[in-house]
């Protein structure tokens, strides 16, 4: 699921009023929004004005479309609207700056575990078919009672490609 993050800039003299807003979004809005794939859904503003958006979507474009086609949507931005500086004219979900995301550390850490257990397989030169088959179990030959095959052949298992 792609991670989304924007920005837009909140008029100053709004700000009060534009965290009254949403301390309570109208359940219509809840509902379209999480219908149409945006989820995880957050907003963080700062002091200046600055505001950023963060939802997980399966599809950016799908989702912006879905809500596109909702009455609650209309509503919700032409309400929004005055709250913002530097739109040109345009709702607030056209006009927000989605951000190239440079930093994930979860993808980072399972990057490095995906390397670490490469690594540890290649590592491993003196492995051949039997150690392959039976190491796992702990066994000293795989049989029809190991693993309730009736006729497993040890020697199928080929670790060249590893």
């Amino acid at each position: 699921m792609r991670r989304v993050c924007f920005v837009l800039r909140v008029r100053p003299e709004r700000l009060a009023e534009y965290r009254e807003r949403h301390a309570t979004v109208w359940p219509d809005m809840l509902r379209a929004l999480h219908a149409a794939g945006w989820h995880d859904y957050s907003l963080f503003l700062h002091d200046d004005g600055l505001l950023v958006g963060h939802f997980r979507t399966e599809d950016l474009a799908a989702s912006l479309a879905a809500m596109e086609a909702t009455d609650v949507n209309a509503r919700w931005q032409a309400e929004m609207a005055p709250f913002f500086v530097g739109l040109s004219g345009r709702r607030p979900d056209e006009g927000f700056v989605v951000l190239d995301e440079i930093f994930n550390l979860d993808a980072q850490l399972a990057a490095l575990d995906n390397t670490a257990l490469n690594t540890a397989a290649l590592d491993n030169t003196a492995l051949d078919n039997t150690a392959l088959s039976t190491a796992p179990l702990g066994n000293t030959a795989l049989n029809d009672t190991t693993l309730g095959n009736t006729a497993l052949d040890t020697t199928t298992f080929d670790t060249t490609e590893a």
